[in-house]
């Protein structure tokens, strides 16, 4: 469990700074709004932008509804990789005392161990990599978002509740405190078992992700906070309100 839990970790840690590298990519983004990278990407970014100014045309031009309905569909997108993540952390916390086992059994020898719990993830149906794949996976949607923002001239210049610049940083700072306290939440929400650096990470995210919220447009802040609210409600309907019940349930 401890090799898994590290392996995850340092997936995500590459993850992240796979974000900021990319985010940084001058090439890869617009340098002015309306003026879009002369490549497939730059044909991506437009799509992008087009179906946010479709949903915030019909939502009174507000564009920060607009990225609310696409953050939405987003997410139902990526809900069958989440729901497998969800369950792969549920069966990874009930075979843990198995694990344990093999790691007191065969202590003086990692690779005998590795491959016995490899046998036992194979026993079981998991992958150990698969709490990454849904990481993974929304980085080149951040990215696509970020350009979009960047390079959507009515977007760029816009404003949510009439305070938040979505193409400027936040510098009162209020959406990326948001968007660190909710990553928090959602991380707390999900993290199974009193694994060390699942807690240290539970810490450490919110802060990466202030730096990123502070830095970029505000508009990318905003989508981190609706996927994190809607990440925490989908984990308490999906794992946490059934594992209550099941307890309520077994205590009777």
């Amino acid at each position: 469990m401890a090799s898994n839990n590290r392996r995850n970790r340092t997936w995500q840690w590459v993850a992240a700074g796979l974000a900021v590298l990319s985010l940084t990519g001058c090439a890869m983004y617009p340098t002015h709004p309306g003026e879009w990278p002369q490549n497939w990407w730059g044909d991506v970014l437009k799509a992008v932008s087009a179906v946010i100014d479709f949903f915030s045309k019909y939502t009174g031009g507000s564009y920060g509804i607009g990225l609310l309905i696409v953050t939405v569909l987003v997410r139902l997108l990526i809900l069958p990789l989440m729901i497998r993540q969800i369950r792969f952390s549920k069966v990874m916390q009930q075979i843990q005392p198995e694990m344990q086992k093999l790691r007191e059994r065969y202590k003086g020898d990692p690779q005998k161990a590795q491959e016995e719990m490899m046998k036992l993830y194979q026993k079981y149906g998991v992958n150990p990599m698969a709490g990454c794949l849904p990481m993974l996976i929304q980085l080149p949607i951040l990215y696509a978002l970020f350009g979009a923002i960047e390079g959507n001239p009515a977007l760029n210049s816009s404003t949510f509740l009439g305070i938040f610049h979505l193409g400027q940083p936040d510098h009162y700072y209020i959406l990326p405190l948001l968007a660190a306290v909710t990553t928090y939440l959602s991380s707390k929400v999900m993290m199974t078992g009193n694994d060390p650096q699942q807690k240290m990470m539970l810490f450490i995210m919110p802060i990466f992700i202030f730096f990123i919220g502070s830095r970029f447009a505000s508009g990318l802040a905003l989508y981190w906070i609706y996927s994190n609210i809607f990440t925490t409600v989908q984990t308490y309907f999906i794992r946490v309100r059934p594992a209550n019940a099941a307890s309520t349930q077994g205590g009777r």
